[in-house]
C-alpha cells in the first residue's frame, strides 16, 4: 500500500479513481422481485437468474428458413466483391496474431481458464504460431476447441434501473482470451469489408463514425421542424428488447450468405455459432452450465460487426419503403439514423405513417429475433394538435415525450432546452463531485487530476455532440467553480493560465473548457470547410441563402441575419469568429471562391473547386491558372471572371504561402483531431507566458540569467526521475516559488515584520528563507559535503542544482538520478520544518532519502524493469552508507 501511494497518489490512474468513486452499493444481489414475490434466498436467487438467462437465450420455436431466405432476396443483395473476397478468407497469418495480441488492453477479467492478456503477451513468440495454425484449421472446417463455446456471463446493473428485476442486468460474457485473439483477427477482416457496405447513417463501431453526427442530424431536424409549422412530424427513438441477446443465428448466417460471404470465413463464423454453452456468475457464485441458441455474445470483439450487418437489413428496408416518408428537403429524405441498436426514424405525417414504421419493424423482428419495446420506445413530435397526438398514442402503443435521452444527450421539442437539460445538469453533478472531493486527502495536483479524470470526460462528451453555447460567461464561471476546488476556496498561487499549460512548456495540463468547447466547434465546422458531406450540410443549411464558405470568410451571415438564429450555425460561427485569424491568418487555400459566389440551392451541386486547385505558384508567388487549363471546372468565361475578381480581392488582404497548420492538422487529418485543435489553440492562448514571471524571479535571486533550454530540460526531463508524483509535487513548488515567506505574509496581511524566522536577522523573502539564510545555509553545506563523499567527485555548489534540480555537466550523468533524489529529500526536510527556527540533521536526511529508496525499488520491482539501472542509479549511495556506518553492509529492499 506505501508503494501504491508512493508511485500513484494524486495521480491520473486507478487509485485516485477508487479516491473519487462514490461508494456504491454492495455489488451483492441480495434479493429479486418474481411475480410481484421477493425472493431473499441465495440458492433460489441463483436458480431464479440461471432459469432467466436459459429462457432468454433458448430458441422459442422453429424458424422458417425459406421465409429467411425470401425475405432477404427482397431486401438484401449480394456485393461483396473480389478483393474483399480474399481478404476474407485469405489464410491467417502470424503477424495478424501478433497484432491482436499486441492492441490487447491491460486489465481485463479473464474467461474460464484465468489466462489473461498478460500471459499472451509474455509468451508471444512461442503462442503465435500455434494459435496461427489453430485458426486456419477452424477456418478450413476444423473443430474449435471447447474452451472457445465457453463463457462465464457476469451480470451488470444497468444504471439508473430498478435491480430487483432481472432484466434490468447487462449479461458480460467473460471469453478466453486465446477465443478474443481468433475473433480480434476475424473482427479487423470483417471491419474493412462493412466500412464500405454499411450506410452512413449507422454511426456505431466502425473506424471513423461517431456518435456526434447522429446527435447534430436530430437537432437539425428539429431546427427544421421549428420553422416548418405546416410539417407534421414525429421523431421515433426505437428501443429494442435485449437485442444482442436475441438475435437469430439462423438469420445472422443468412444475412452472410445473402451478401455473398462464404468460403473459410463463413465456417469460423458458422464454428463460433454453434454449441455455445456459459455459466452465470451470481454472488461471485457459478450457476450450472446451460446451453446458448441464440444472441451475439457481449464481450466479443466480433458480435457488434455481425450485429450490425444484421442491423443493415432492417434500416435498408426503412429507408426503401415508400409508405415510411422521411423528413423532405428538396431531392433528399431523411429517415433513419442508427448507432448500434439506438435507432431514431423521423417521418412526417405520423398519424398515416406509424403503423407502417412498426409493421415493417416487427415482420423484420419475426426473423430476426429484433423486437421491438413498445414500452421503452419513445417519440418527439412536432406541428401536431393534442388530438392528433392522443390519436397516434392509441394507435400505436408508443408514448409521446415532451423530453427523451438519445446517445447521451437529453433531447425535447425545443433545441432552446439543450444548455439546460445538458449543460446546467452536467455542472450540477459535477459540483457536487468536488464538493464531496474537497472532503478527501488530496494534493492541490490531485485535485487537478480528479479534474482531467472524472469533470472532462463529461463536458468533452458534450462538447462534441451539442457544441450550442453562445457567449463566455458559463465557461468563466466553471473556471472559478475549478479554481475554487483546486485552491481549496484559498487564494490561487499559481496563475490558472498557467496551470493549464503543456508540461513540457512547465504547466500541468490542467483541463481550459473554455479552449475544449471552442476545439470541439471548429472540429464541427470541418464539415462546412470540406463540403463532402452534402446530405448534412443540405439539412443544417436549409434555409441559408449562400455557399458555406461565403459565411466563413466573406462575413455573409451580416446580411444574411437569419444564419445565426440557427442554433448550431450561430454557436459554431460565433467560435469561428473569434478564432478565425488565429487559425487562418492570411486566406487559406481550402478555400472555395466558386462555393463563396454560389447561390444556395436547396440541395448542393457539383464540385466546389478551392484555391489549391484554382492556383498556381510562379516566380511572383500565388496567381490564377489559364482559363485554358480552368475551363473543365467551370461554367464558363463569366464565372472564371468573377473568380479573378475575387481572387485579386484576396491577394490584396494577404494569401497563405502553404498550408496552414489548422488545414494540415484538422482539414486534411483523420484522427486525433479534438486534441489537435485543442494543443493549437492552447499554444495561442499561453503564447504570452512562454518565459514565466517566476523564471525572471530565479534569475534575478542566482544572479545570472538561466537559458530556457535549461528550464526545458527541467519540464521534459529532469522532474521525470522518480514515478512519484509526490516528489515531482516538490519540484514544481519550487520553481513557482510557492511557500509562504515573512515576506510575503507581511505584504498579504499589511504588517511590517518581514524577518525570517530562522535566523531572526535579514528579511525572509523566498530566496533567503531557502538558500542564503545562515541557518538553511550550515544545512544546505552538509548536504553538499555529504555528497560530495557519496559521489567521490566535487562539483560547484549551484543554487539551481540544489532548489530547482537543474542537473548539468557537473554532476555525471549516472549520478544525476541519485542527486536528484538526494536533494528533493533536503528539500521536503526543510519544507516540514518551514515555521521551526531548528533544522534537520544529516541522519534525517538519510533516513528520508533511505524511504525513497526503499519504494523506488518496489516501483521498479511492478513496473518489472530490470534492476541493473538501480543498481547503477544507488550503487554510490549503498556504498557511502556502508562507509559511514563503518563497513556494515546496507541491505534496502530486495534486489
Amino acid at each position: 500500500m506505501k508503494q501504491r501511494h508512493f508511485e500513484s497518489a494524486n495521480k491520473t490512474g486507478k487509485l485516485l479513481a477508487w479516491q473519487l468513486r462514490k461508494k456504491q452499493k454492495q455489488k451483492v444481489i441480495s434479493k429479486i422481485k418474481v411475480e410481484d414475490q421477493i425472493i431473499e434466498d441465495p440458492s433460489e436467487v441463483k436458480r431464479k437468474f440461471l432459469q432467466y438467462y436459459e429462457n432468454l437465450y433458448k430458441r422459442k420455436e422453429a424458424e422458417d428458413i425459406s421465409e429467411m431466405e425470401r425475405y432477404l432476396e427482397r431486401n438484401g443483395k449480394e456485393d461483396l466483391t473480389d478483393e474483399e473476397k480474399t481478404m476474407l478468407n485469405e489464410p491467417v497469418t502470424t503477424d495478424e496474431v501478433r497484432e491482436v495480441i499486441k492492441r490487447m488492453k491491460p486489465g481485463k477479467a479473464p474467461g474460464p481458464d484465468g489466462l489473461s492478456q498478460k500471459y499472451y503477451k509474455a509468451l508471444e513468440e512461442q503462442l503465435a504460431p500455434v494459435l496461427c495454425s489453430v485458426i486456419n484449421n477452424i477456418l478450413q472446417g476444423g473443430e474449435m476447441p471447447d474452451s472457445w463455446r465457453e463463457a462465464h456471463i457476469t451480470l451488470i446493473p444497468k444504471p439508473d434501473s430498478d435491480t430487483l428485476n432481472i432484466s434490468n442486468y447487462r449479461p458480460i460474457s467473460l471469453l478466453n482470451n486465446d477465443y478474443k485473439i481468433f475473433t480480434g483477427i476475424m473482427a479487423n477482416r470483417f471491419k474493412k469489408y462493412l466500412n464500405r457496405v454499411i450506410h452512413k447513417d449507422q454511426a456505431g463501431f466502425l473506424p471513423g463514425r461517431q456518435i456526434k453526427e447522429n446527435v447534430r442530424h436530430v437537432i437539425n431536424i428539429i431546427e427544421y421542424l421549428d420553422l416548418k409549422v405546416d410539417t407534421p412530424a414525429a421523431l421515433i427513438f426505437i428501443d429494442a428488447e435485449k437485442a444482442f441477446d436475441n438475435v437469430s443465428w439462423e438469420f445472422l448466417i443468412k444475412c452472410m450468405e445473402r451478401a455473398g460471404i462464404r468460403g473459410p470465413f463463413l465456417e469460423g463464423i458458422r464454428a463460433i455459432y454453434s454449441n455455445q454453452r456459459a455459466k452465470l456468475i451470481v454472488n461471485g457464485n457459478l450457476t450450472n452450465s446451460f446451453k446458448i441458441t441464440k444472441g451475439t455474445r457481449q464481450g466479443c470483439p466480433l458480435s457488434p460487426l455481425l450485429f450490425i450487418m444484421v442491423l443493415e437489413v432492417i434500416l435498408n428496408k426503412i429507408r426503401g419503403t415508400s409508405g415510411i416518408r422521411g423528413i423532405k428537403i428538396g431531392k433528399k429524405e431523411y429517415k433513419v439514423k442508427a448507432y448500434a441498436d439506438d435507432l431514431v426514424i423521423s417521418i412526417e405525417e405520423p398519424l398515416e405513417r406509424i403503423n407502417v414504421v412498426i409493421g415493417v419493424m416487427e415482420e423484420f423482428g419475426r426473423l430476426s429475433g429484433f423486437k421491438l419495446n413498445k414500452t421503452k420506445t419513445k417519440m418527439l413530435v412536432k406541428n401536431l394538435d393534442e388530438q392528433t397526438k392522443n390519436k397516434i398514442e392509441t394507435e400505436s402503443g408508443i408514448k409521446i415525450t415532451k423530453k427523451v435521452k438519445y446517445l447521451g444527450i437529453w433531447l425535447s421539442t425545443k433545441n432552446i432546452n439543450l444548455v439546460e437539460d445538458n449543460y446546467n445538469r452536467t455542472w450540477r453533478e459535477c459540483k457536487k463531485d468536488l464538493d464531496s472531493w474537497s472532503r478527501l486527502y488530496l494534493s492541490w495536483e490531485g485535485r487537478m487530476a480528479a479534474i482531467k479524470m472524472n469533470i472532462l470526460p463529461k463536458m468533452i462528451f458534450l462538447f462534441q455532440n451539442i457544441p450550442v453555447i453562445r457567449g463566455t460567461t458559463m465557461f468563466k464561471n466553471w473556471q472559478r467553480t475549478l479554481s475554487r476546488f483546486i485552491w481549496q476556496g484559498k487564494r490561487a498561487r499559481i496563475k490558472y493560465k498557467l496551470l493549464t499549460d503543456k508540461r513540457d512548456r512547465g504547466g500541468f495540463a490542467l483541463p481550459n473548457l473554455q479552449l475544449y468547447y471552442e476545439a470541439s466547434c471548429l472540429c464541427w465546422v470541418k464539415e462546412w470547410i470540406v463540403l463532402d458531406n452534402t446530405d448534412l450540410l443540405d439539412l443544417e443549411g436549409f434555409n441559408v441563402r449562400y455557399g458555406w464558405h461565403a459565411y466563413l470568410w466573406q462575413d455573409k451571415a451580416g446580411v444574411h441575419k437569419g444564419f445565426s438564429n440557427h442554433i448550431i450555425r450561430g454557436a459554431l460561427l460565433e467560435v469561428w469568429n473569434r478564432c478565425k485569424n488565429l487559425v487562418e491568418k492570411d486566406t487559406p487555400l481550402w478555400l472555395s471562391p466558386i462555393d463563396i459566389l454560389a447561390i444556395k440551392k436547396i440541395n448542393m451541386e457539383g464540385r466546389r473547386w478551392t484555391y489549391e486547385e484554382l492556383l498556381k505558384r510562379s516566380e511572383k508567388g500565388w496567381e490564377i491558372r489559364p482559363y485554358e487549363e480552368l475551363k473543365d471546372k467551370l461554367t464558363g468565361w463569366i464565372q472564371y471572371h468573377q473568380i479573378h475578381s475575387l481572387w485579386n480581392e484576396h491577394k490584396k488582404a494577404g494569401m497563405t504561402k502553404n498550408k496552414s497548420q489548422f488545414q494540415l492538422e484538422i482539414i486534411e487529418g483523420k484522427s486525433k483531431l479534438l486534441t489537435k485543435m485543442y494543443n493549437q489553440l492552447l499554444d495561442w492562448d499561453t503564447m504570452d507566458e512562454e518565459v514565466k514571471e517566476v523564471m525572471i524571479k530565479w534569475a534575478i535571486d542566482i544572479g545570472h540569467p538561466i537559458e530556457y533550454e535549461k528550464w526545458k530540460k527541467l519540464w521534459t526531463k529532469d522532474m521525470k526521475f522518480s514515478a512519484c508524483v509526490g516528489l515531482r509535487e516538490n519540484m514544481e513548488k519550487m520553481m513557482y516559488r510557492w511557500y509562504i515567506t515573512p515576506t510575503k505574509l507581511a505584504k498579504m496581511y499589511k504588517t511590517g515584520d518581514k524577518i525570517c524566522w530562522r535566523c531572526k536577522k535579514k528579511e525572509g523573502d523566498f530566496f533567503h528563507m531557502w538558500w542564503s539564510c545562515d541557518v538553511v545555509k550550515k544545512f544546505w553545506g552538509s548536504v553538499y559535503d555529504e555528497l560530495k563523499k557519496m559521489l567521490k567527485y566535487t562539483f560547484p555548489k549551484k543554487p539551481e542544482a540544489f532548489l530547482l534540480g537543474m542537473v548539468g555537466s557537473e554532476i555525471s550523468k549516472e549520478d544525476q538520478t541519485l542527486f536528484q533524489y538526494a536533494t528533493v529529500a533536503a528539500r521536503l526536510l526543510l519544507a516540514q520544518k518551514w515555521k521551526n527556527p531548528s533544522i534537520p540533521t544529516i541522519t534525517d536526511w538519510r533516513t528520508k532519502l533511505i524511504e525513497h529508496i526503499d519504494l523506488a525499488i518496489m516501483t521498479q520491482k511492478i513496473r518489472q524493469q530490470k534492476n541493473t539501472k538501480f543498481i547503477k542509479d544507488w550503487n554510490k549511495f549503498f556504498s557511502y552508507m556502508e562507509m559511514t556506518l563503518g563497513n556494515t553492509k546496507v541491505t534496502v529492499g530486495i534486489i
